[in-house]
């Protein structure tokens, strides 16, 4: 199978539908390496967690919500 020169190729999870400008999105907090690692959270990356519908802050590699164990995004 030949794809298209230039195509983009999307991972399933590339675009998690929020939740609009309803209401605020929750802030879910750091994580507990991103706070061993620093715990102002400057330089920690935010992460979206469809459970709790907020978002969390840890390191680039974390997968999964402090709050709720999500790994789905």
């Amino acid at each position: 199978m030949t794809e298209e020169p230039g195509r983009v190729i999307r991972f399933p999870q590339s675009r998690v539908p929020g939740r609009g400008k309803r209401r605020p999105v929750k802030d879910l907090g750091l994580t507990e390496l991103a706070r061993l690692i620093d715990p102002t959270g400057r330089g920690a990356s935010g992460h979206w967690c469809s459970r709790c519908e907020g978002v969390w802050y840890g390191c680039v590699s974390e997968t999964e919500c402090p709050v709720c164990g999500n790994r789905q995004g």
